[in-house]
């Protein structure tokens, strides 16, 4: 029986002879084979696009990266093993760390030098170079609080910020009360070098630093003031073995948030019980306080009312002075003006009269019979007589109205 097998273009088969040997056949052609004495095999192609890499494992032990686009089929004959493989990814903020065999040193004395790749970047490994696989501490996938070991298996390393819970368990107080320390780091990485030669877990280092603070911080300090200067636990001057610990890996802690506590079922409720006292009292003290600040604002507006009261009584007093005073000054100044205006008047008169009797005496007019005539009815009238001629003294004479 003879079987035609049919060998498409750019595909490849391999002829098994009954001896053993092997014969490749390439398309396009048509294969005859003898099912008894030979077997035909088509040989699988592997390909690579521009994203991906062959990797291609020989008989021989060794092993050759072909980059893509590249096309290879199997040879049983040579090859053991092909696999297509993605180029690594990197980001801007990620970056991979690769240790590189020196191929000039013999076999028995073998030394590998370190690399760091850093992102944005693609990268596909060399034969003769492996990619360090990190191991640390990460969180429980069924509670984000719980860090256990292994948890965070990865080849890229981040380069920016990052942060993890974690709740300290059983801390013990200088009064012997037990409580659970509720916290969140903040990390970033700044030496990958001084990481990778200090630490193999820095999430494991963290953690214990941070363990050895708290207890630090709760061992000197009864449950009450551990409340009262829980405060303290939002500053990194409280965490010294963290920050000494996070700068030897090669770290630098940015932040601790303190996120609370929890202690005991008993100890709680006393506390929540201390704690609604507490309350109540300060609510009481507050109302208290509202009261007598509302009292005290009384009082100080009706002292403000009465002031202004009384200034302003003050105000039209001065008002009713200052008016007053005001006319009794026009008052006096018209008084003054009307005397000086009478006086002006009386001086006009005595000067017109001085001169009336001026004339009169220039007319040799007796000035004192003229003025006895002016007077009404006098009661004595004395006149002094010239006994040579009995006449009237025109220069003595007295009246008396009397």
């Amino acid at each position: 029986m003879v079987l035609l097998r049919k060998i498409k273009r750019g595909r490849r088969s391999i002829v098994w002879k009954f001896n053993g040997d092997a014969q490749y056949i390439d398309g396009p052609r048509l294969a005859v084979v003898w099912p008894c004495i030979n077997r035909i095999q088509p040989l699988f192609m592997h390909q690579a696009n521009d994203m991906q890499f062959l990797e291609v494992n020989y008989l021989d032990g060794t092993t050759e990266i072909k980059p893509g686009p590249v096309a290879l089929s199997d040879d049983p004959l040579k090859i053991l093993s092909i696999f297509t493989k993605d180029l690594i990814k990197l980001d801007a903020n990620e970056l991979l760390v690769l240790y590189t065999q020196n191929e000039n040193e013999k076999k028995q004395d073998v030394s590998s030098v370190r690399n760091i790749i850093k992102g944005p970047t693609l990268y596909g490994p060399k034969p003769n170079e492996w990619i360090h696989e990190f191991t640390w501490h990460g969180e429980d996938g069924a509670h984000k609080t719980r860090i256990i070991p292994g948890a965070k298996v990865f080849q890229k390393l981040r380069l920016i910020p990052d942060q993890f819970y974690y709740n300290i368990t059983d801390v013990r107080t200088s009064d012997d009360a037990l409580i659970t320390v509720k916290l969140m780091v903040f990390y970033e990485l700044f030496d990958v070098e001084t990481m990778l030669n200090n630490t193999h877990d820095p999430i494991a280092d963290f953690i214990n630093a941070i363990c050895a603070d708290i207890i630090a911080f709760a061992s000197i300090r009864k449950y009450e003031t551990f409340l009262e200067n829980a405060n303290q636990l939002n500053q990194l001057e409280t965490y010294p073995q963290l920050v000494t610990r996070s700068e030897t890996v090669g770290y630098k802690i940015n932040k601790v948030v303190f996120r609370g506590y929890q202690a005991s079922e008993k100890l709680q409720l006393m506390n929540d019980n201390a704690i609604e006292r507490r309350t109540k009292l300060r609510l009481e003290e507050e109302s208290e306080r509202q009261l007598q600040i509302l009292e005290d604002l009384k009082l100080e507006k009706r002292f403000e009312r009465s002031q202004k009261e009384r200034k302003m009584e003050l105000d039209q007093m001065l008002h009713t002075l200052d008016m007053t005073k005001q006319q009794h000054a026009s008052q006096l100044q018209i008084r003054e003006a009307e005397n000086q205006m009478h006086l002006q008047h009386q001086q006009l008169l005595h000067d017109d009269e001085i001169k009336f009797y001026q004339q009169l005496k220039e007319l040799g007019t007796d000035i004192t019979q003229i003025m006895v005539a002016q007077q009404r009815n006098p009661d004595k009238l004395i006149q002094i007589m010239n006994e040579k001629d009995k006449r009237t003294s025109p220069n003595i004479q007295f009246v008396d109205n009397i």
